[in-house]
């Protein structure tokens, strides 16, 4: 009759270690249904017993008990940092963008009276450099008009 030892190794994986006592024929048929099933990751050579016995120390997959949920972790600092940095720049971008269109919106409603001051401001340079040449018929000091 095969039997394993009560003694059971773990590792992270989910394998087992296990070591399979009994006659060669029921090592060879343990071994034979792990190995179609999949799940045998390493054998070792049998030890002869001298009482005819047969030793061998196997690892499979244990597929009995449940796999652990995968932890993913999240990188939350880059998340949150890159999020800030998003909504900084897009709060940035909108407020330039609202600006940009007052001032356009003031240039149009404004422009006539722009013009008027300019055009005012040009008849007033002029007169002023005419009036150093001739007298302009205003009361100036110069000619005493």
């Amino acid at each position: 009759m095969t039997r394993s030892l009560a003694h059971r190794t773990e590792s992270p994986s989910g394998a087992l270690t296990r070591r399979v006592i009994g006659t060669p024929a029921e090592v060879a048929a343990a071994l034979a249904v792990l190995r179609e099933s999949g799940r045998l990751m390493f054998a070792d050579r049998p030890r002869q017993h001298p009482d005819g016995r047969v030793t061998v120390t196997v690892r499979f997959l244990d597929t009995a008990r449940t796999a652990p949920p995968v932890v993913r972790r999240l990188r939350r600092g880059r998340v949150i940092a890159a999020t800030a940095i998003t909504t900084a720049a897009a709060g940035a971008l909108a407020g330039i963008g609202y600006l940009a269109v007052q001032v356009a919106h003031t240039v149009q409603r404004n422009a006539p009276a722009a013009v008027g001051v300019v055009l005012v401001l040009i008849v007033l340079a002029v007169l002023l450099l005419r009036r150093k040449a001739t007298c302009a018929g205003l009361h100036c000091s110069g000619c005493r008009h």
